[in-house]
């Protein structure tokens, strides 16, 4: 596959005519060896319409990364203790 390439919830995509297929390759250097047979072969399921709907909505002719669900990390927050200044003994 020449051109841009497509990442859909940190798995690739792969085009084939004007369809959009979700693979289970995730690793940049394996995707880069791989020949276009290949990837035929690791296509899962078809996200077409998903594919162009975000295309169209972000508006990008070069690689893109596209998240649609929300993270697994979790975010470290940091509590402040709120210390109470007392002046004149109470």
């Amino acid at each position: 596959m020449v051109g841009r390439m497509i990442r859909l919830d940190n798995c690739f995509v792969f085009k084939e005519k004007s369809k959009y297929y979700l693979t289970d390759v995730v690793n940049f250097s394996v995707w880069r060896k791989m020949s276009d047979s290949d990837k035929k072969k690791r296509k899962e399921r078809d996200v077409t319409e998903k594919v162009k709907r975000l295309l169209k909505k972000h508006k990008t002719k070069s690689h893109i990364h596209i998240k649609t669900k929300p993270s697994k990390k979790k975010i470290k927050t940091k509590k402040l203790n709120k210390k109470k200044l007392v002046i004149g003994g109470q």
